[in-house]
């Protein structure tokens, strides 16, 4: 009898992939059931640099599996994810055979012809595919995996790219790779390794045209190809050197092979440039070129190299930590080479020491300095240029890697790690991301309450990134009523490290704490008072560390302050567009808003948080229709009541009137209207509005205020004196030109973090 048997493997960047039934489903064929694991591996691929694509060249989806035994193909098997993530398996009736992966084969209209118990083995292995279908969205990719090795439990699989990568890059200072073009390129190939020939693909040519941004000192991926054997594939660049074109050519290796990068690289310096081509393995490290050797090179024993400065294999690439490191590095050149850096990192000095070592041995020693490098700082690089004459005979290349850890957002660290917003800002600072094995978290002075707090688990799912990455955010928060939020400072740390707490970098951050006090009714926080002097600017307002009115009643201070202190709480008038207040004045005949235009933006039509200081915005109609039963609505005359508001909530409405004197004059009769709410007081105010430029027209009771939202229309507190219309305070919605002046009052801006 048949036992199925199930084997698992782990797929080293956790792709989901499309399966036919789940895991239960598959776990539920037996008790006998055998279950092996199984880890697919991307072998490497980024010997001289990385591509930038490293999503499409390393992602593993759409994966086969296809058992063979005794030349025939029995079984053609998807893998099915167990629910853990990474975490694949695989059904299949046999116990002996290979299993040959292939991945991101999707579209590939080859594998459509294979027939379990009919195709053979040798035809399997000679499918091919077009370029297209090889590098479309990700790289196709195969491995293999014999079931009498998987005894053990366990299994590793290596999954090869198949195809290869051909960059171009230019190094040599002052040259420009204007254009570049391969030819002889095959639009096809095996899609499995095989020492078979492509059949009959046609031939083709790549070209890039950099004219409109010339590559300089940098590096491009130009095309990913099939592997192909016996080629005439010839490379052509136009660049620009010493003022003049020049063309140059280099032939490429008779055969491509897969998981290979091939750089057409310009070398040379000033007139004596040229084309040549290295070949090495994908991110292996090796580099096995078919020009000479450059003759520039790292001398590792005489060097100090210490934890976190690595040399390659091929002793001409240096690579640094991005925590920095301090040491001596010795270079073997000719002795008649001069040797010299080229180049600029910041937090990074490197320094010729004075010869003293044997010239036919050791060309020069440098001391190099590197600083930690800062969330946001990509990789660095300096050259050490080794020239003989006016030729460039070799180049040691100096790579200071990047922080792993992104910052994305208004975060911006300055040279020195700091950041110091120098305003008030809340909300997200920045989405950080990570790799697993970090952590992040934030530290404050003493004394300091945590304004910011990092939100988000960064293992759970969902903040798990392409590639294993980690994600968390970083929020600044607001606290309400806050007596400190007066202009002070506030301070804290981002704090990035190891998970056990090592390698500790500390970020100092910093910010301006502005507040201005509020009340907590309908749903909304509302400010206290109404804007005053440039509406945008904190340092303009009432904020709550001079809140006149803390632990007592608004209305009654209101009603009873002395006539000039009641003026310098009522707030300014403005108009759209203007942030700039309109100050009460008086021409000794009557009193105008000083400022005031004939002209005027609509502020039902302006971004709600144009005209009032950061984290606040103009109500809208919603906002304020919670203190009104209609749209045209009475609240009555003086003193105290109830109604139902449209929301069915009870309020409670406080009207007082007084007569003033403002600057020497009088204003005459000027209402608060006191709105209670579930406990919660909220007091609404106003100097009237001012209705043309002319001065004298302003209606005192009148308080038009600005409303976010609706064009043309705004809320206006139509108030009138007990003594000239008893019983009648109307709070309606209803149109009004843009020329009249408005009253400010703003709401708080939904927050994430409250402290």
């Amino acid at each position: 009898m048949n036992i199925r048997q199930i084997w698992y493997f782990v797929l080293s960047a956790a792709v989901p992939v499309a399966a036919g039934c789940s895991p239960e489903q598959v776990c539920d064929a037996g008790e006998s059931l055998q279950r092996q694991e199984v880890r697919l591996n991307v072998v490497p691929m980024a010997g001289a640099a990385s591509s930038g694509n490293d999503a499409m060249e390393s992602s593993v989806a759409d994966i086969l599996a296809f058992l063979t035994e005794d030349g025939i193909l029995r079984e053609i098997i998807l893998p099915v994810p167990d629910g853990v993530s990474g975490r694949y398996m695989l059904e299949t009736m046999g116990k002996s055979g290979t299993l040959h992966f292939a991945a991101n084969l999707g579209d590939a209209g080859a594998l459509a012809g294979l027939e379990p118990g009919i195709t053979a083995e040798r035809d399997l292995l000679l499918l091919e595919a077009s370029a297209e279908e090889m590098t479309s969205g990700a790289l196709a990719m195969t491995g293999r995996a014999d079931l009498k090795d998987m005894t053990s439990g366990h299994a590793e699989v290596r999954m090869v790219r198949s195809v290869a990568r051909i960059d171009v890059s230019s190094a040599v200072k002052g040259v420009k790779v204007l254009s570049v073009s391969v030819g002889g390129i095959v639009s096809g190939g095996k899609i499995f390794p095989s020492d078979e020939a492509a059949g009959q693909f046609q031939d083709g040519r790549i070209f890039k045209d950099f004219s409109s941004s010339p590559l300089e000192n940098g590096r491009h991926v130009l095309c990913y190809v099939p592997e192909q054997r016996g080629g005439n594939i010839l490379a052509e660049a136009l660049v620009s050197a010493d003022g003049g074109l020049v063309r140059l050519e280099a032939r490429l290796p008779e055969t491509i092979s897969r998981n290979h990068v091939y750089d057409i690289a310009v070398r040379g310096n000033g007139a004596d440039i040229s084309l040549e081509v290295t070949a090495g393995d994908w991110e292996s490290g090796d580099s096995a070129e078919t020009a000479p050797d450059l003759r520039g090179l790292v001398d590792i024993d005489a060097s100090v190299l210490p934890a976190g400065v690595t040399v390659n294999a091929s002793r001409d690439t240096v690579s640094v930590h991005h925590y920095g490191a301090e040491f001596v590095l010795v270079l073997l050149a000719e002795p008649s080479a001069q040797i010299h850096a080229d180049g600029h990192v910041d937090g990074v000095s490197v320094e010729r020491l004075p010869d003293g070592r044997d010239a036919l041995a050791d060309a020069a020693a440098f001391s190099v300095t590197a600083r930690r490098r800062i969330p946001g700082a990509g990789d660095g690089k300096i050259h050490l240029e080794v020239t003989d004459g006016n030729v460039n005979t070799g180049r040691v290349v100096l790579m200071f890697k990047a922080n792993p850890v992104n910052l994305d957002g208004i975060l911006e660290l300055d040279g020195s790690g700091r950041c110091d917003f120098g305003r008030y800002v809340e909300g997200e600072l920045a989405e950080i991301t990570f790799p697993s094995g970090m952590k992040v978290s934030v530290e404050f002075p003493e004394g300091e309450p945590a304004w910011m707090k990092i939100d988000g688990m960064p293992d759970a799912p969902e903040n798990v990134t392409g590639g294993g990455r980690l994600r968390c955010r970083l929020l600044a928060g607001w606290k309400p009523n806050d007596p400190e939020a007066d202009g002070r400072i506030q301070n804290g740390m981002l704090v990035i490290s190891s998970s056990d707490g090592s390698m500790r970098e500390e970020y100092h951050l910093s910010r301006v704490n502005w507040g201005l006090p509020v009340v907590r009714i309908g749903g909304n926080w509302w400010t206290k008072y109404n804007l005053r002097g440039d509406s945008s600017s904190f340092g303009d307002q009432i904020t709550c560390g001079r809140d006149p009115s803390s632990g007592t009643s608004l209305a009654d201070m209101l009603a009873s302050m002395p006539d000039d202190e009641l003026l310098s709480l009522m707030g300014d008038q403005y108009q759209g567009g203007n942030a700039a207040g309109l100050p009460l004045r008086h021409d000794g005949t009557s009193f105008y808003h000083e400022g005031m235009q004939s002209y005027g933006q609509d502020f039902g039509v302006l971004d709600p948080v144009a005209h009032v200081p950061e984290g606040y915005r103009l109500p809208s109609y919603g906002d304020f229709a919670f203190f009104a039963a209609s749209d045209d609505y009475n609240l009555g005359g003086t003193g105290s009541r109830s109604f139902i508001n449209r929301q069915g909530e009870t309020l409670e409405v406080r009207i007082i009137e007084r007569d003033v004197d403002f600057l020497g004059h009088n204003y005459g009769t000027v209402a608060f209207y006191e709105f209670g709410h579930e406990g919660s007081v909220w007091v609404l105010y106003g100097l009237g509005h001012q209705w043309n430029a002319d001065h004298g027209n302003i209606a005192r009771m009148q308080i038009l205020l600005a409303t976010a939202g609706d064009k043309g229309m705004s809320w206006l507190m139509e108030g009138y004196a007990a003594a000239d219309r008893p019983g009648q305070n109307w709070l309606k919605f209803t149109p009004q030109n843009s020329i009249k002046t408005r009253t400010l009052r703003c709401i708080k801006s939904p927050v994430e973090y409250i402290y």
